[in-house]
């Protein structure tokens, strides 16, 4: 199981362009495959500690209903450490070492310590906001790696973009996807971490997929 965890860990990769405004959608979509909301009886006594005006303010796409649930809850996960990172290590970091699928894998990783060393001495910065174009283009790449099986940045059918990029394999649920990201266990670059937390990217998307080898896969495309 440790192998195999490592092994999806190192495969959560991410790529980053200079972005082009003139990115168009790709209309040649299949229909996404949506998963049933699951959080744990932590997460939910988690969210209650957050106030209502707090979870508003990072719940940006709330309103988009084609969305799932998984899509939309990483998107507010990643928008309560950008807008609130001291509150996100007191509500959310202090209790979490890992999944309900994998265990307590994150328990002594040096990632997780450093993203709370990060996020306590971190300013806030602006949530980011839902756009179509990048759902279109981060829905198209999650069909094609989940349906393939797929993993890594290489497209084969979906346009190449200027976004940037981060994969995850294997989570689910939006926090879980969110804190892979954040937490970015064992990527010495701390890539995607970076990604989330650039107070330049104003934009972001998200897509949630089945995939064939690792169950589920998510792909967010963010943009200035």
């Amino acid at each position: 199981m440790k192998k195999t965890l490592y092994l999806l860990l190192i495969l959560c990769s991410f790529q980053k362009y200079s972005v082009s405004q003139n990115k168009k959608a790709d209309d040649s979509v299949e229909t996404q495959i949506k998963f049933p909301g699951k959080s744990s009886a932590q997460d939910q006594a988690n969210q209650a500690n957050w106030t209502s005006e707090q979870i508003s303010k990072a719940n940006t796409a709330k309103d988009i209903s084609f969305l799932s649930d998984e899509e939309r809850d990483a998107i507010m996960y990643i928008n309560l450490a950008r807008l609130y990172p001291k509150d996100f290590v007191k509500i959310e970091m202090t209790n979490y070492f890992g999944t309900d699928k994998y265990g307590d894998f994150y328990r002594k990783s040096k990632f997780r310590a450093s993203l709370i060393s990060q996020l306590k001495r971190a300013v806030a910065m602006d949530a980011l906001v839902f756009d179509q174009v990048l759902y279109e283009d981060a829905k198209c790449f999650s069909n094609e790696i989940g349906e393939k099986g797929q993993e890594g940045h290489h497209r084969k059918k979906c346009k190449k973009n200027n976004f940037a990029e981060c994969l995850s394999y294997g989570m689910n649920n939006g926090k879980d996807i969110a804190m892979q990201w954040l937490i970015d266990d064992r990527v010495e670059s701390l890539g995607h971490r970076k990604i989330c937390l650039d107070k330049t990217y104003k934009k972001i998307a998200i897509s949630v997929h089945a995939h064939k080898k690792w169950d589920t896969c998510a792909v967010a495309e963010l943009i200035w």
